[in-house]
């Protein structure tokens, strides 16, 4: 009786690791099958498509799209207004109530596949597809900047297709497009400034720019450092980004475009920062030190200079030496009294 019991418990034992094996192998399946149906990983190219036309105008621009994952998507492709984000950081800000100077212009902007009118795509898995996008603008365009996200999202599951993946998201290249003829270049800088005083570096500068012009602008410019003596200590390179007309940008500097070992200096304090600086990636500084500011809003101008000063006391290492003289002080003395 002993011994039926042990096999019939036994039996019961393995039909409930076979059962467990199979809720693990269904969550596990499941969660995979999640996890492909969340990513969509789309890369698109050029990430901003800028256009300055003078009406009538026909232009097209290319664009390319690749599907980076191992399944099958497709894609809707639609165009979404943006203005300026409050925050000046150079992102945008969708909104329902943008007003264009021409209400239509969405119909002026066309997306074709070869000669086809498109509107949406599929992409096999590492697939890439080039595209062009058209700007048809009529004699009678008015003038102004208009800007638009070139949006490619989500359409869900193929039906019938095992390969395709539900991809979730969206990805998008940004339109600035120009009606011309382009007014005059003007702006107001805002704000340049740094920490007054400083007991280390790298040092943060604030940057603010605005484009008062009908069209959307790049300027360019740098910032040099002199210390006490008038000599120069070093510069901060302006990366040249793009503020759109009407709005105020921060402008950060060139290093913070790449990755490499200068940046990682200023890492941490851009990481910190609330709002977007331009980085001098000196870490020791000792005296005053002066920063002059020169940026063009154009190839042609305006352009404006300002200087600022900033001094700095490394207290910390000013603290160790007086620590190590006073210690090498109080050795002299016992000696001396020994001696004596």
């Amino acid at each position: 009786m002993k011994k039926e019991f042990n096999i019939i418990n036994s039996s019961v034992f393995k039909k409930i690791i076979l059962v467990l094996i199979v809720i693990s192998l269904f969550f596990v399946l499941n969660t995979n099958a999640a996890n492909a149906q969340s990513a969509l990983d789309i890369g698109i190219y050029p990430p901003i498509i800028q256009a300055q036309t003078t009406p009538p105008a026909q232009v097209k621009v290319p664009i390319y799209v690749e599907n980076f994952s191992q399944n099958s998507v497709s894609l809707n492709i639609s165009l979404k207004p943006f203005k300026a984000s409050p925050n000046e950081n150079g992102q945008v800000d969708f909104s329902q109530n943008i007003q264009y100077p021409d209400p239509l212009i969405t119909q002026r902007i066309i997306v074709f596949e070869g000669n086809k009118q498109i509107q949406n795509i599929t992409l096999s898995p590492k697939q890439t597809k080039t595209l062009s996008v058209e700007f048809k603008i009529p004699q009678d365009e008015p003038k102004g900047d208009y800007y638009f996200s070139l949006v490619f999202s989500s359409a869900g599951q193929n039906p019938g297709d095992s390969t395709s993946t539900q991809a979730t998201g969206a990805v998008a290249t940004n339109i600035l497009l120009t009606v011309g003829p382009i007014g005059k270049t003007q702006g107001v800088l805002e704000d340049f400034s740094a920490p007054q005083l400083l007991l280390q570096g790298p040092v943060p500068f604030t940057v603010r720019l605005k484009n008062t012009s009908d069209h959307y602008i790049t300027p360019t410019g740098d910032i040099q450092i002199t210390n006490m003596l008038g000599q120069n200590a070093g510069s901060v390179n302006l990366l040249p980004v793009n503020i759109l007309s009407d709005s105020v940008r921060r402008i950060p500097d060139k290093l913070q475009a790449g990755n490499n070992s200068d940046f990682n200096k200023i890492k941490a304090l851009v990481d910190n920062s609330k709002y977007p600086v331009a980085v001098w990636p000196q870490t020791f500084l000792i005296g005053l030190y002066k920063a002059d500011l020169t940026i063009s809003l154009s190839s042609s101008g305006p352009v404006f200079k300002k200087s600022i000063y900033f001094f700095a006391f490394p207290a910390q290492y000013i603290l160790g030496i007086l620590i190590i003289i006073g210690i090498l002080l109080y050795i002299v003395m016992r000696v001396r009294k020994k001696l004596a």
